[in-house]
């Protein structure tokens, strides 16, 4: 009878944790071969992945770079100085029309988000969704202060007292439009 020859064996390879040096680990990350302990892998869908290399990607909607951030405040600014003198003014044209003037709020709003989500080529944010209401909050305070100077401090106020409900309103529109 023949004996069994013996297998050899290749040794284990193995290393140290990158993370814990003081873990010893077979495995590796695919990409970039770095050794990682159990506690320390992400699995991914193609195999095991270190931390690093198993980071989800942000999705390019949600990445909203400084220089976008620069550019929606220079458009909020101007929805706000413009759109509130704008509101003013058409709330003076328009006072005889019923609830025609509030409803000027929503456009303000809708107008207010799509400009800022315009000027960011659509990404959306937290941060940009806070621009948008405040443009709008903005744009409102601006009209309050363009209707008292041509009417005097209390008609004015109780005309945009009117418009509370509709800059609130607004202001939710804008933010649905860069919300993330």
């Amino acid at each position: 009878m023949e004996r069994p020859q013996e297998i050899a064996q290749e040794p284990a390879n193995t290393g140290k944790c990158y993370w814990h040096p003081e873990a010893e680990t077979g495995l590796s990350c695919s990409p970039c071969g770095k050794w990682v302990c159990t506690s320390c892998i992400v699995q991914a869908p193609v195999g095991i992945r270190c931390r690093e290399c198993g980071r989800p990607a942000l999705t390019p909607t949600y990445d909203v770079q400084l220089a976008y951030y620069v550019r929606a405040v220079g458009v909020a600014l101007s929805i706000t100085i413009g759109g509130g003198i704008l509101w003013g003014v058409l709330i003076l044209v328009l006072l005889g029309v019923t609830f025609l003037p509030s409803l000027i709020g929503l456009g303000v709003g809708y107008g207010s988000g799509e400009l800022i989500s315009l000027s960011v080529n659509r990404k959306r944010s937290v941060g940009l969704a806070w621009l948008a209401g405040g443009s709008v909050v903005g744009a409102f305070l601006v009209a309050r202060l363009t209707l008292s100077s041509f009417l005097g401090i209390p008609l004015g106020l109780a005309i945009m007292g009117m418009g509370s409900l509709f800059m609130v309103v607004g202001a939710i529109l804008a933010v649905q439009r860069v919300r993330p």
